[in-house]
């Protein structure tokens, strides 16, 4: 199983490890350059002094060395040695402990210029030289040094290197040291450290181990989660409480079918245990009672069918051409009797436009509309219809007196199975017809919602986005 502690620590320690490797040599390599420079700026400052110490007085080439000074290249012990050449390739002085050995000259030479070599001393140490071109000038030794001559001699300085080495050494050994100590000490920090860094993550995820259908009201805590985390929870507590609001709505509604069940078929169990006890006595409205159970049996199990479908995105969509006005008429006309009946008076006005809809899920929604406002109306009152075409669309308004619904109950009506007790709960709905509509309404994209206006009326508006052509009013 692939795991991200793991796979930061290789790579942290890998490029750690890289970085320190890199910058140990890249420090290592600059002192040693260092060193050798201080090294080579020394042989070469001692060379010219050897230069300095060198004249031409009547074509002949004479030195001005002390005996102090040779003492610095003379011995079993020497560390330094110099051999001086003319052009022409004869050797004219040597250093004491060279006695009749030779220096070795570079494979290749700068031109005009120092060049610095490693050779094999004659002590079989090694050393260091430099090969250096000099030219002496003839004076006459007045007070006006008036040049007469010049002659070309080529100095090779020589010192051994065996101090320098032990220091170059020394110098390594420690850097390979100071590498390995900080190699295990980034060994064991680095996996402390994405430990602790990590440990946020590893809390948010035991956290959300711990979730289960039982505990959707759980949210994480945001407090002290880096930067990082932050979304992450905040995406997290909004899916627990899409989560806990699906859940709760489902549980509702398992209780709330339950409890619509359960009175039809109690009469209808009732009707029938009945029926069969005193057979010599049956009623037939008993049997029209319980076809009427039936029917309300199936009108709510083909409403929970149609209900399930919108919310899964099943329904299948046929789009047609419809003009408002008359198409609002039309479903209007089966609610004309049971709104005569309770002495309703209703008022119109609905501006013309076509709109693109499936014919029969609108039907469905203006139906449910219109028998919601015939329903709970009070006898004698009034349900008005109107609507308007706008540039974005078309809005579809049906109002009637709100009865007792107060503020808070607008926000349930279209929940299924809600009906406000006192003057909801009669007669034979099922608390279903707005809920329907909702969720066909919103399969066509459109959008349905619901106001107390300032007459106290509750106004559901059906809004349609779509482009319309305006027409007159009806």
């Amino acid at each position: 199983m692939k795991s991200i502690r793991r796979q930061l620590t290789r790579e942290t320690l890998a490029t750690l490890a890289l970085l320190l490797g890199a910058g140990l040599f890249a420090i290592g390599l600059t002192v040693r350059t260092l060193l050798d420079r201080a090294f080579d700026a020394a042989l070469l400052a001692q060379a010219h002094a050897v230069g300095a110490l060198t004249e031409l007085e009547a074509g002949r080439i004479q030195f001005d060395f002390s005996a102090d000074f040779l003492r610095g290249f003379g011995g079993l012990r020497a560390r330094h040695f110099f051999e001086l050449w003319t052009d022409a390739g004869r050797v004219v002085t040597r250093s004491p402990a060279l006695g009749a050995a030779d220096l070795a000259k570079p494979r290749k030479v700068r031109v005009g210029e120092p060049t610095f070599y490693d050779l094999a001393l004659p002590n079989r140490r090694r050393g260091r030289a430099v090969y250096l071109p000099l030219r002496l000038r003839e004076t006459d030794g007045g007070a006006a040094a008036v040049k007469r001559q010049s002659l070309g001699i080529v100095l090779i300085m020589a010192a051994d290197r065996g101090k320098l080495d032990e220091t170059l050494s020394g110098l390594m050994a420690a850097v390979a040291g100071i590498g390995v100590l900080m190699i295990v000490a980034v060994l064991a920090l680095v996996p402390r450290l994405l430990a602790r860094g990590l440990s946020p993550l590893e809390r948010l995820g035991a956290d959300a181990a711990t979730i289960d259908a039982h505990t959707l009201s759980f949210r994480f805590a945001q407090t002290g989660l880096p930067i990082e985390l932050r979304p992450i929870a905040e995406r997290l507590n909004e899916l627990l409480a899409r989560l806990e609001a699906s859940f709760e709505r489902e549980r509702r509604f398992s209780a709330d079918i339950a409890h619509e069940l359960r009175t039809p078929l109690a009469e209808l169990r009732s009707l029938l245990e009945c029926a069969l006890k005193w057979p010599e006595s049956r009623d037939p409205s008993t049997d029209r009672e319980a076809l009427e159970i039936a029917r309300e049996l199936e009108i709510l199990v083909g409403r929970m069918l149609a209900l399930a479908r919108g919310e899964r995105g099943g329904l299948t969509l046929t789009k047609e051409s419809i003009a408002m006005r008359p198409f609002a008429a039309e479903c209007w006309r089966v609610h004309e009797a049971p709104a005569e009946a309770r002495r309703l008076n209703t008022r119109f006005a609905v501006a013309d436009g076509t709109i693109d809809a499936d014919r029969t899920l609108f039907r469905s929604i203006l139906s449910n509309l219109y028998e919601n406002a015939v329903s709970y109306s009070p006898a004698g009152s009034s349900i008005d219809v109107w609507g308007e075409a706008a540039d974005d669309g078309y809005r579809l308004h049906v109002a009637n007196p709100a009865g007792d619904l107060s503020a808070e109950d607008i926000g349930r009506l279209f929940d299924r199975f809600w009906r406000k007790d006192a003057s909801r709960s009669g007669g034979r709905h099922l608390g279903l017809g707005l809920s329907l509509a909702s969720t066909f309404a919103e399969a066509m994209g459109w959008r349905l919602g619901a106001k107390l206006d300032a007459q106290e009326r509750l106004v559901i508006t059906l809004e349609i986005p779509v482009p319309v052509r305006r027409g007159r009013r009806a």
